[in-house]
């Protein structure tokens, strides 16, 4: 099987358009998924403070993928897309967990298999919340739309970074920008490598 392509420049450039597009919606969804996630580093002697930030955090981590690839589909994102995911959390969950373990094995093996495992691996959320499938068959066709894209992939994840840095070194302001555009870049390059199977 021929490997599936995609273009870093346009993924990184529709993720700056899309995000300067509709900066205010994406901000604020950046910044409630990481008003959440701070929640448990707060309320550390509060089990269930902890334990409901968590399942919130995997809800708008998952809003935000719902929201990102309406965007990239040309619809217009929705702050109610943020809360919308409910009914995935147990599929997502199951999936992070065995995403998780195979990376661990993999990282013990020498590294390169889990960098490579994690990889192939990586677009089950958004399959996940995509396709509204179960979390092994969300596993599944993450590993079979990555085939043959996983090196095209690495860099841009590794261009992705830099752009990050970059967004740390502007007083931690600028990840407001990067981290949402980050986000739609990964997004645009789901809808290609999906598109391509």
């Amino acid at each position: 099987m021929t490997g599936r392509r995609f273009s870093k420049a346009e993924a990184i450039k529709f993720g700056w358009e899309t995000t300067t597009g509709n900066i205010g919606l994406l901000v604020l969804g950046w910044i409630i998924f990481m008003a959440i996630a701070a929640m448990p580093a707060i309320a550390t002697e509060s089990w269930v403070v902890m334990a409901v930030a968590w399942v919130f955090d995997m809800v708008i981590w998952m809003g935000l993928i719902k929201m990102t690839l309406r965007f990239v589909d040309g619809d217009r994102g929705e702050l109610a897309d943020l809360f919308s995911t409910f009914p995935l959390i147990f599929g997502f969950l199951v999936a992070s967990i065995a995403v998780g373990l195979v990376a661990m094995v993999g990282f013990c093996l020498f590294v390169i298999p889990g960098i490579y495992w994690s990889i192939r691996l990586y677009m089950f959320p958004w399959v996940l919340v995509d396709k509204e499938v179960g979390p092994f068959e969300a596993m599944r066709l993450s590993w079979e739309m990555t085939r043959g894209s996983c090196w095209n992939f690495f860099l841009l994840a590794l261009l992705l970074g830099l752009i990050n840095i970059l967004g740390m070194m502007a007083i931690f302001i600028g990840l407001l920008i990067t981290v949402p555009l980050s986000i739609v870049a990964v997004g645009y390059t789901y809808r290609r490598l999906e598109e391509s199977m």
